[in-house]
Order: structure tokens, then C-alpha cells, then sequence
């Protein structure tokens, strides 16, 4: 790398660290209380809400990995993931009165409360602490490679730099998660923007990009994958209920001020995710035509090469800090979902004597379980694991399987027999994924009608 592309991403990564350290930092209370930390006091107001609401949203994977989805396979990408991830946005809408009407903290606590069986707590916050941390070694994948490149230091050294950021934003609870996502949220549109903008000229303006595209590679420009309509439409369908039932989400719908601040909060987030993701189609189809032949290598690596290949020093710089604030907005969120499924449901002892805890001992365990997890997450990111999408549908599956039917039943089907139905649904995905060789997205819509049907025949009342 020169210098002259060195200096700017030394600037720009710093200027990043030290306002997003200042704005977690101003979020810390000293006198705080469980509330507060896990669900912001349920006080969030619009603009906060759809700020941590999109920031959580672009995870590194999506930033990253859907760019060089789209780069390998052209549109059939798009069709397979963004519309089913956008798909998902849309039953949010129909659970907001449902979930506003409870005074839970955390997922695991209204899935118990709701079908009175506090084994259901148990298992939901095994799940979710699992899955999350599963997530988090994402984040740290796509953080590490891209800082490695950014700074030009190694690998190792790049993923303990997100995770100090990580840890630090996490301390503070989710009044810190919220302050720093504002903050990522702008650096993640302006990054993608910016980018578009300069591949956009390189490749002549969209439409001459589409031309050319259908002229010398008609296949970028296909919407079915190749094994047909239906595997497409299978994975439209398994992101769309990773979506649908992400307990991420469903804490951003608890913690809006209003049921109102949570509805507009829905209905304005996907015009700003809509418009990334626009950027990002443009990357990608724009690196695939203007840089066509990428040598052999991972995900993260190949996309630090093309858009090093593609982009000048200004773009470049901004498009790899909106991969970092991608990775921290999202990491730091599950982090505290994985935190609070351990110290507050997992090691929860019934209401009498949580409410005899000390708050300030009980926020303590809760930093304490924040960096043991992310310290696992981190160890495992240095492990040889799948690629950073593949990660990704095991832990959105595992999680739809969990919560899914729960959040969506209709009112007669509750109090009996979901706990079977939920074991069930784990046992046939897990034969469908890993004994007859399904993807986790294709193998979790029969699971989840196997898991419904069980639940229905067995546990549901009439």
C-alpha cells in the first residue's frame, strides 16, 4: 500500500475510534438499573429508534457478504437475500400491540411468561446465547480482515481492536449501544454512497452498466439461482423468518418510547436500509463488470481487493470504516442480547430473589459475561469456519425455530406443548442441515411446518 492511501485510512480509523469511544462513553450511569441497561428505560425516541434499529441491522455480513454474493452470483443475490430480508420487516408490524403489552426485559422472559413453562426461558436463552455468539465470531471475521488491510497490521492484532470497541460500547448497556449506532449509522451511508458514486462513474452511470452487463455477461442478470425458482424462492423464505423473529429487533420494539415511535420506526427503516443496499447492488454488479476475474480466496479477502482495485483513496477509506461500523453496531447489540440471555434468564431464580439482587452486583456480572463471551467469539474467529453467510443462516435458523411460532400463533394455539413442538423443530432441521445435506435457509421451512403441525396435534388447545 503507499503512504498516500496509508495516511488517510490512519486518519479516518482514528477520527472513527475516538468519537465512537466519546459517545459510548457519555451513555455510562453509575446508578443504573437492569431496565435501563437492557432496554434503554423504554424511552427511545424515533430518530434513536430507527438509528440502532438500521445500524443493528447492517451487520458486517450484509455489508460485506452481500457484496461479494453479488459479485460471484449477480442478481439472483439480490432476489434471494435483500427481498427476503426486507420481506421480514413486514409481519414486525403485526407484533408490536403483542409485545408492547408486556413489561419484560429480555426475549427469553416473555417467551416463558407468555406459555407459562419456564423451561421455555431456559432453552430460548441457550439459543439465543449460542446463536448470538456464533454471530459475533461474524463480526470479528469481517473487522479483522478489513482493519488488517486498513492498517496494514496482522490479523490477530485487527480482531482484539474490535473487540476492546465491542466490550467497551457494550458496558454501557443499550444507552450506549443506541449512542454509538447513530454514530455508525451515518459512517455506513455515507461509506456505501460514496462508493456507488465512484463505481458508478467508472462503469459509465447504471443504465450503460446494465447494457453492458446484458451484452457481455447476461448471467449477472439473472433473478433465479441455478438450481431453480423454487431454491430461491426457499431462500427468500428462510432470511425473510430470520427477519420475522430476530429477538434483535423485537428489543428495539420494546425499547421505543411509544407503540407509535415503534411502528414509524418500522415504516421509515427500510427507505434507509432500501437505499444501502441499493449501493451496495452497485458495487458489487459494478465490481463484476470492471473487475471480472478475482483470484481464488475468502470473502473478506476478496472484497478488500476489489474494492481496493476499484475505488480511489477517499472511497476506499469510507467504504472499509462503514464495514467497521457495520460490524461494531451489530456485534455490540448481540453482545448484549447474548449477556442478558446468560445473567438474566439462564441464571434467573425466580422473582423474589431477583428483585433482592442488587442492581449494581447484578450490572457487574453483566460486564463480567459480556467480555467472557466475547472473548469465546473472539477465540473461535481464529478458528477455520465456513464463510461469514453460512455462519449466518445457522444462527438466524436456529433462532426463527425458537421464536417464530411463539411470536406469531394465533391466541388459541397458546400455553400447551410448545416446548415439544420447539425440540421437534430442532431435531428435523438439524437432520435436513446436516444427515440429507440441505442449506439451513432451504431446510427451515419444512422444519418449522413440522414443528408447527406437532404443536398443533399435540400441545395446542382446541
Amino acid at each position: 500500500m503507499t503512504e498516500s492511501l496509508l495516511i488517510p485510512q490512519l486518519i479516518g480509523f482514528g477520527t472513527y475510534a475516538l468519537v465512537l469511544i466519546l459517545l459510548a462513553g457519555e451513555a455510562f450511569s453509575w446508578d443504573g438499573n437492569r431496565q435501563l441497561y437492557y432496554l434503554g428505560d423504554r424511552a427511545l425516541g424515533l430518530w434513536s429508534s430507527i438509528a440502532t434499529f438500521c445500524a443493528t441491522w447492517m451487520s458486517g455480513a450484509s455489508v460485506l457478504g452481500y457484496t461479494m454474493l453479488l459479485y460471484r452470483e449477480g442478481y439472483r443475490a439480490f432476489t434471494g437475500s435483500v427481498n427476503g430480508w426486507l420481506l421480514g420487516l413486514l409481519p414486525l408490524i403485526f407484533i408490536v400491540p403483542r409485545l408492547r403489552k408486556s413489561r419484560v426485559l429480555s426475549m427469553p422472559q416473555w417467551l416463558a411468561e407468555t406459555y407459562k413453562d419456564r423451561r421455555l426461558r431456559r432453552l430460548s436463552a441457550l439459543v439465543l446465547l449460542l446463536a448470538y455468539t456464533l454471530y459475533l465470531v461474524i463480526q470479528f471475521r469481517v473487522f479483522g480482515t478489513v482493519v488488517a488491510h486498513l492498517l496494514e497490521i496482522r490479523y490477530v492484532v485487527a480482531s482484539l481492536m474490535i473487540y476492546l470497541f465491542v466490550i467497551y460500547t457494550t458496558f454501557g448497556g443499550l444507552p450506549a449501544v443506541v449512542r454509538s449506532d447513530v454514530l455508525n449509522l451515518v459512517v455506513i451511508v455515507a461509506g456505501v454512497t460514496l462508493a456507488a458514486v465512484a463505481v458508478g462513474i467508472s462503469a459509465g452511470g447504471p443504465i450503460a452498466l446494465h447494457q453492458d452487463l446484458a451484452r457481455t455477461d447476461p448471467a449477472a442478470l439473472s433473478t433465479v439461482a441455478p438450481h431453480g425458482t423454487l431454491a430461491t424462492l426457499a431462500m427468500m423464505g428462510g432470511w425473510a423468518l430470520g427477519v420475522a423473529s430476530n429477538p434483535q429487533y423485537a428489543v428495539r420494539i420494546l425499547s421505543a418510547r411509544t407503540p407509535r415511535t415503534a411502528w414509524l420506526m418500522l415504516g421509515l427503516a427500510p427507505l434507509i436500509l432500501g437505499w444501502i443496499y441499493l449501493c451496495l447492488t452497485v458495487i458489487g454488479l459494478g465490481g463484476r463488470h470492471l473487475l471480472p476475474f478475482l483470484p481464488p480466496m475468502g470473502q473478506e479477502m476478496a472484497f478488500a481487493q476489489l474494492t481496493r482495485s476499484l475505488l480511489g483513496p477517499l472511497p476506499t477509506v469510507l467504504l472499509f470504516l462503514a464495514v467497521l461500523a457495520a460490524a461494531v453496531s451489530t456485534a455490540n447489540s448481540q453482545l448484549l442480547l447474548a449477556a442478558c440471555a446468560f445473567c438474566y434468564d439462564l441464571k434467573e431464580k425466580g422473582r423474589q430473589q431477583e428483585a433482592a439482587l442488587r442492581e449494581d452486583h447484578f450490572l457487574l456480572g453483566n460486564s463480567l459475561a459480556v467480555a467472557a463471551i466475547a472473548t469465546v467469539a473472539l477465540g473461535l474467529s481464529l478458528l477455520p469456519l465456513p464463510t461469514i453467510l453460512d455462519l449466518g443462516q445457522h444462527s438466524w435458523a436456529a433462532i426463527s425455530l425458537c421464536f417464530l411460532l411463539p411470536l406469531y400463533c394465533p391466541r388459541r394455539w397458546r400455553r400447551k406443548g410448545l416446548l415439544g413442538a420447539l425440540s421437534i423443530g430442532f431435531l428435523c432441521h438439524g437432520f435436513l442441515v446436516f444427515l440429507m445435506g440441505l442449506r439451513p435457509e432451504t431446510a427451515l421451512i419444512p422444519a418449522l411446518i413440522v414443528e408447527s403441525v406437532w404443536w398443533r396435534l399435540r400441545g395446542a388447545r382446541p
